[in-house]
């Protein structure tokens, strides 16, 4: 499954950060961490997109697509890492592919690494800091060799039912990525 991304994503607007913590720190997470970084998505004329993530000296440049109109729980997606923050080179080579500057976005996700899956609860805030949104979203660990698509979307169904009294339930999945959430229009 390299290059494959697997999940749900669910509106967490009415759930605590601490309600979600209070749940899934008792599953004895591998691995934990609280990251906050900068998202600025270029698009072409097809509306295609690439996302740039930063912080500090970290980045990675992504570009993800989709394998089924319906939605976006799985998707192609490819990422290359960069030294940080290189927006004048990031935007310079986008733009040679045919990418322009879409929208950006600040996110700060405490992320739990438990049996597999990774599980992350995040906060979309706009460049001025201003919350727009909040997020959970139940992963497949691309890390992990799944013996197949099948098996990781079970596991992943397994957690969805793990976070359902906080209202994760399969009605509410969200079928739109962020990036279809805030893109504007496409470039002319």
């Amino acid at each position: 499954m390299k290059f494959k991304e697997i999940e749900f994503k669910y509106d967490a607007d009415d759930i605590s950060l601490q309600g979600f913590k209070d749940l899934v720190e008792p599953m004895n997470p591998v691995k934990t961490m609280l990251v906050s970084s900068y998202d600025d998505y270029y698009t072409d004329l097809s509306s295609n997109f690439i996302r740039y993530r930063h912080h500090d000296t970290h980045g990675e440049l992504t570009i993800k697509r989709k394998t089924t109109d319906k939605n976006n729980n799985e998707r192609i997606e490819v990422n290359l890492p960069t030294n940080g923050n290189n927006i004048p080179a990031v935007t310079a080579f986008v733009d040679l592919l045919g990418y322009k500057p879409n929208f950006s976005i600040f996110k700060t996700c405490q992320i739990y690494w438990v049996d597999r899956i990774v599980l992350v609860y995040y906060v979309v805030c706009d460049n001025e800091l201003k919350e727009l949104r909040r997020f959970i979203e139940i992963e497949a660990d691309e890390d992990y060799a799944w013996d197949s698509e099948e098996a990781a979307w079970n596991h992943v169904e397994m957690y969805e039912k793990r976070l359902e009294s906080l209202g994760i339930t399969s009605r509410n999945r969200l079928r739109k990525s962020l990036f279809e959430m805030f893109k504007k229009d496409s470039p002319k």
